[in-house]
């Protein structure tokens, strides 16, 4: 009998997130990383000011986010050189 396992998802940021990133082109890379940083940066002020879950919710996601984007610019300059 052959088992149909759905198989886990090991990574520190959401599968939704990766699918979405792999799908940006190389030469946008970059400029999403630069984007995505500076979205964690501001979030982390509000942060600093308002303290609600909600808002750490957001950081959060933004820091997976950013996290997905250096993984997949990593995985594309691994595998061209």
């Amino acid at each position: 009998m052959v088992s149909f396992k759905k198989k886990r998802w090991n990574k520190p940021f959401p599968e939704k997130i990766s699918k979405r990133v792999s799908r940006i082109p190389s030469a946008d890379l970059i400029t999403w990383a630069d984007q995505t940083l500076y979205e964690l940066g501001r979030l982390i002020s509000i942060y600093q000011r308002v303290r609600t879950p909600e808002a750490l919710k957001e950081l959060v996601i933004s820091a997976e986010a950013f996290h997905a984007v250096v993984e997949e610019l990593n995985k594309r300059t691994n595998t061209t050189l």
